[in-house]
């Protein structure tokens, strides 16, 4: 059996629109029970039209949730790209932190900046932290020019 035409299909709905009009019918005042049965009383299967309206509908619903999808998807991306972003400069201000600090060591101390250089050329971005955090505890224990001695008599 060959499938539907949608010109027969488009004729079932001529059909059923002259026959509403032909019967001054009020649909509009009609439940669904009654339009069911108004329909079957006139012999007209809308099964064929609603299996397409409910096919085009599954297709509108489906391209709106890839629609919304890639708007997420695309929103995720942009987000990411701000935190990476700000990351990454979050991370070179630690970076240039840590730098003037063993700069400051390397006036004092020498082979202890050595040491520090060294760890901060391999150091990733969570380990700069924990080095920044290190530096600036050694600042604070470390002697400026003997004022620490003059502010501690003993």
């Amino acid at each position: 059996m060959n499938p539907l035409d949608p010109k027969q299909e488009l004729t079932k709905l001529e059909r059923l629109s002259a026959l509403l009009r032909e019967d001054y019918s009020e649909v509009e005042t009609m439940d669904t029970p009654q339009l069911a049965q108004y329909l079957d009383n006139n012999k007209v299967d809308m099964a064929g039209p609603q299996k397409r309206f409910d096919a085009l509908l599954k297709k509108a619903k489906a391209r709106r949730q890839l629609e919304n999808a890639r708007a997420r998807r695309l929103q995720a991306g942009e987000k990411a790209h701000q935190l990476l972003s700000a990351g990454s400069t979050a991370v070179e201000v630690v970076r240039d932190r840590v730098r003037g600090m063993i700069e400051k060591f390397r006036q004092h101390d020498p082979d202890q900046a050595l040491v520090y250089a060294r760890e901060f050329e391999k150091a990733t971005p969570e380990d700069l932290q924990i080095l920044e955090e290190d530096l600036m505890l050694l600042e604070l224990e470390q002697p400026d020019n003997g004022t620490s001695d003059k502010q501690n008599p003993c």
